[in-house]
């Protein structure tokens, strides 16, 4: 395959991830939820689950399996822990200082969090909980982290340049995804998604670690909710 069409078939595969991640906001905003008395600040879980299903989809088109991304076993177990050691570590220390960072900076909302209905409600944690491993550490891992900086790292030659705008993209889209609950989560989001990039590049592009961080930091979020 030469260069000109790698370029091409990746341009396609992040053109038809974006346009899917558009749909599923348009339906979930302007049908489903309207039609389900779903508040307009829930998160649009459709986004992040129909992009995956897609890039599937797109993989196979291509001959190419999830492993060639990130999604295989780790050559070291050992390494596979310390990364996600020190990648929980990191974010607990930077994401405190970035949050005041950015409420500094950013108009916040005055409106409550959708997720505030959990609280003291173990059924709705327990679902939201399941939601935070497969769609946040499984899905959105695979789909952004995985793929999205790999396909846009293509368009751009797969050098060192193409992976640095191959990762301020996807923490870039990943942050808007997060725009339903204030500017403010949002951008916060974005540094959540730039961190779990850098971790993957340096890690030797491994998803298992980011996902069980991805999941475990949702966790206790959720469950942060639920004790209140």
């Amino acid at each position: 395959m030469t260069i000109a069409l790698r370029r091409r078939e990746a341009a396609f595969d992040v053109g038809a991830i974006l346009a899917v991640i558009v749909l599923a906001w348009a339906v979930c905003r302007w049908w489903l939820y309207p039609a389900l008395g779903i508040a307009d600040n829930a998160p649009v879980i459709l986004r992040p689950i129909g992009g995956f299903l897609l890039a599937w989809w797109l993989l196979r088109r291509r001959g190419e399996r999830w492993s060639k991304h990130g999604l295989r076993r780790p050559s070291s177990w050992t390494r596979a822990v310390l990364v996600a050691i020190a990648l929980y570590a990191a974010l607990w220390v930077l994401s405190p200082l970035a949050s005041a960072l950015f409420t500094a900076w950013l108009p916040s909302t005055s409106q409550p969090g959708f997720l505030g209905y959990i609280h003291g409600n173990l059924p709705a944690t327990l679902l939201w909980l399941g939601i935070g491993w497969i769609v946040g550490g499984f899905c959105e891992e695979a789909l952004f982290r995985g793929f999205l900086l790999n396909r846009v790292a293509a368009i751009f030659g797969d050098g060192s340049t193409g992976s640095i705008v191959g990762l301020i993209a996807q923490a870039l889209l990943f942050g808007s995804l997060h725009y339903y609950a204030g500017a403010v989560a949002c951008a916060h989001a974005a540094f959540f998604g730039l961190m779990m990039g850098v971790a993957y590049l340096l890690s030797g592009r491994n998803l298992l670690p980011l996902m069980v961080v991805h999941g475990a930091w949702d966790t206790v979020g959720i469950w942060g909710v639920y004790t209140g």
